[in-house]
């Protein structure tokens, strides 16, 4: 765990703190004697005789004022480290070998060149305005992504095939025979019609083939207004060719037309 805090000089808050697992780590020590000299330096310091380190923090001063704080882990049960500043620091390495306070004084000194950028009000607020933009980015990816998903089910809402043919709805071969009987076009010219890729109309639902033979097979269904706006505009475009045949340009040849044939 980090337990360092940095402050700026003159910047009023908490000075550089070393943890004794820091010093454990760089003197090379395991942390339970380290975090054992710094009980006891500390009940030297601030304690009363025979005081323990667990009665001094339950009664003593709050060594927060005097550059310490002591980190509890275990829900308050044990202390896993102590933090000391600069001079609690030096004084617990005091007894230490030369070699090891040299490691320590270096540590501090590396310590204490991190310093934290503090932002200028313009820097906050381009952050904070920086933040926003992240959040709306955020959402409209958001949004975005519900909408796809949306359209996904209604795709597949729509391709499912139903179980029967709605009213007013009929078969590919059931337009045959209607636009057949109504304007007397052939089963060519009325799927040449429908197939047209800017001209013509797509089933619109699937229906499932109830027939034991169909192995499960679909068919398309169209509406029958739909058909017949399709066909009644189809007609109207058409112009003659010869006294029998007319013409259209979505059909490469000639063919016949009804005229005034009824439903």
């Amino acid at each position: 765990m980090d337990a360092l805090m940095n402050t700026t000089p003159g910047g009023g808050g908490k000075p550089v703190r070393i943890s004794t697992r820091q010093i454990a780590e760089t003197t090379e020590k395991q942390h339970k004697h380290v975090l054992r000299d710094a009980r006891h330096m500390l009940v030297d310091l601030y304690g009363v005789d025979g005081q323990t380190f667990e009665a001094m923090l339950r009664d003593g001063p709050n060594l927060d004022h005097v550059g310490i704080e002591v980190v509890m882990a275990g829900r308050g049960a044990y202390v896993a480290e102590i933090l000391l500043d600069r001079e609690h620091a030096m004084t617990l390495v005091t007894g230490y070998d030369i070699k090891l306070r040299k490691r320590v004084v270096d540590k501090l000194s590396e310590l204490e060149q991190v310093q934290p950028v503090i932002p200028t009000t313009a820097e906050a607020f381009a952050n904070a305005f920086r933040l926003l933009a992240d959040a709306e980015r955020r959402q409209t990816e958001q949004t975005a992504a519900i909408a796809h998903v949306v359209e996904r089910v209604e795709i597949v809402e729509q391709t499912a095939a139903l179980k029967a043919k709605p009213q007013n709805a009929e078969t590919r071969s059931e337009v045959r025979r209607r636009m057949n009987r109504v304007h007397g076009l052939s089963e060519v010219i009325v799927d040449a019609v429908l197939d047209h890729p800017g001209y013509g109309l797509r089933p619109f639902a699937m229906v499932k083939n109830s027939h034991e033979e169909a192995q499960g097979s679909s068919y398309g269904v169209y509406w029958i207004r739909d058909i017949s706006a399709l066909f009644k505009r189809f007609t109207s475009e058409c112009r003659p060719h010869s006294a029998t045949m007319v013409r259209h340009p979505i059909i490469s040849r000639p063919f016949k037309l009804a005229k005034g044939g009824a439903k």
